[in-house]
């Protein structure tokens, strides 16, 4: 039987704040359950991302940190170098 998009919301919710580091109390269970039923009777189409913004709007998870702090650069800056085929 294939699972309903509320279990499978709560399953992204609940592995996403493991992996994000947080422990997973009695208290914020409850909150992310909560947080879930609401944006099912507020019929969101995301129920996942609109879940973990109650949670934040709620004081339960922290605001994230601008895009530029999050993520590290991909690459090292690239370089131009001569192989000696010609000017370019």
């Amino acid at each position: 039987m294939r699972a309903t998009p509320s279990e499978q919301a709560l399953r992204r919710i609940l592995a996403w704040l493991r992996w994000a580091g947080w422990t997973l109390t009695p208290q914020l269970q409850q909150a992310a359950l909560q947080a879930l039923a609401d944006s099912i009777a507020a019929q969101q189409a995301d129920l996942f991302g609109a879940s973990l913004q109650l949670l934040r709007q709620r004081g339960m998870l922290p605001e994230p940190p601008p895009a530029q702090l999050r993520c590290p650069p991909l690459a090292p800056a690239l370089q131009r170098g001569s192989i000696a085929y010609g000017d370019y």
